[in-house]
């Protein structure tokens, strides 16, 4: 729960907004070329930046307190990416030169926080930018910020962790009102959204099996991929899914195949070919807003073979990650568990639009030229 002296804060800064003229919170067209300059004079951008600092404050005050996890300053350049997430990942890396050096800009902070938790700290996280190198559309920036979080521990002791995180979020929406009225798209469904969310003892879930075989039997067969490595759900099978199992709250999807997802998600001992992981998948407050999975966690593999396994089933070269695969041959290794929130979907959700771009103050779009 959000402390009272933070609430207080919150509160009277949300107050500021409450005369103010609805109409001037209208979201610009956006334009690269003249964008920074609707950030000198647009509401909507004045609104956001405070509910963007509240959401990083929120986010510091429930992992740096409540979870007692120690917040990590991390590298921005590293040879060992993740995004190579499988055959089933759409993500790319963005490469660099870096001196003589080949490099990549950092995907994820996950493999910069796994090394610490063998030093005697029990929970990290951070609140950092991501960069990836695919092409950006509603669902993806090129450069997007990243709440990640890795505990020692598997992932029965990460969820409730999560769900913790969600929930403190959206108690901290709940705080601005006068925010979200002029920013949301539909301010009352985004309050009653908020607030089932915080009124869950648990969130739902399902099976992955379940929800392939869910889509496939109810005529949705087109949203599901069907490839010789494995199955994936499209973006609009995930909100599919909530419609057809009549979710109004997030819920999670479990145990996907092992070879569509990242290689260093433990396979699961019941069944090989599936991992130990969960998508959270949020579906849409409004028609035709933004849904789908937002939160992606697993647990980490704690044998040496089985990393060598899943990199060469996926054709990835072991040579970069042989750091990594070292890791688990040292005698205080204990098994891990992480998971990443893109910070832009999540508001992008929560304010029900559609377009993750309007979300975020300084839009990176790969060749699209912007300023600054």
């Amino acid at each position: 729960m959000i402390p009272a002296y933070l609430q207080d804060q919150i509160k009277n800064d949300d107050l500021k907004f409450k005369n103010t003229n609805l109409k001037s919170f209208a979201l610009p067209i956006y334009d690269p070329k003249t964008h920074y300059l609707d950030l000198t004079r647009s509401g909507y951008f004045r609104a956001l930046i405070s509910l963007r600092h509240y959401i990083k404050i929120a986010s510091d005050y429930y992992f740096g307190v409540e979870c007692a996890a120690k917040n990590i300053d991390l590298f921005m350049l590293t040879p060992s990416i993740s995004s190579p997430m499988g055959s089933g990942s759409d993500s790319e890396a963005i490469p660099v030169k870096f001196g003589k050096f080949d490099s990549n800009l950092v995907d994820s902070s996950q493999f910069g926080f796994e090394p610490l938790l063998l030093n005697g700290i029990d929970k990290v996280y951070c609140y950092l930018p991501s960069m990836r190198g695919e092409k950006p559309d509603k669902r993806h920036l090129n450069q997007f910020f990243h709440c990640e979080a890795e505990i020692k521990g598997d992932i029965e002791q990460l969820i409730p962790i999560i769900e913790g995180y969600i929930k403190i979020l959206a108690e901290a929406l709940i705080l601005m009102p006068n925010i979200l009225e002029r920013i949301s798209l539909n301010f009352e469904k985004t309050a009653a959204s908020l607030n089932r969310a915080l009124g869950l003892k648990k969130f739902p879930e399902i099976t992955f099996d379940e929800a392939i075989n869910t889509l496939v039997e109810s005529g949705n067969k087109t949203l599901v991929n069907f490839t010789e490595f494995g199955r994936d759900i499209s973006s609009e099978g995930e909100i599919k899914l909530a419609e057809i199992f009549n979710f109004d709250t997030p819920f999670w999807v479990r145990n996907y195949d092992r070879d569509r997802v990242a290689f260093y998600q433990k396979p699961d001992p019941k069944n090989p070919n599936k991992v130990i992981n969960a998508d959270l998948i949020f579906p849409p407050i409004i028609k035709d807003a933004f849904g789908g999975e937002i939160v992606g966690c697993g647990q980490r593999h704690d044998d040496c073979q089985e990393i060598v396994d899943s990199l060469l089933r996926q054709n990835i070269k072991t040579e970069p990650y042989e750091w990594y695969i070292n890791l688990r041959k040292l005698p205080n290794y204990k098994v891990t568990s992480g998971f990443g929130l893109g910070i832009e979907r999540f508001i992008t959700w929560s304010l029900c639009r559609d377009d993750i771009k309007d979300v975020i103050l300084y839009p990176r779009l790969k060749d699209i030229k912007t300023y600054p």
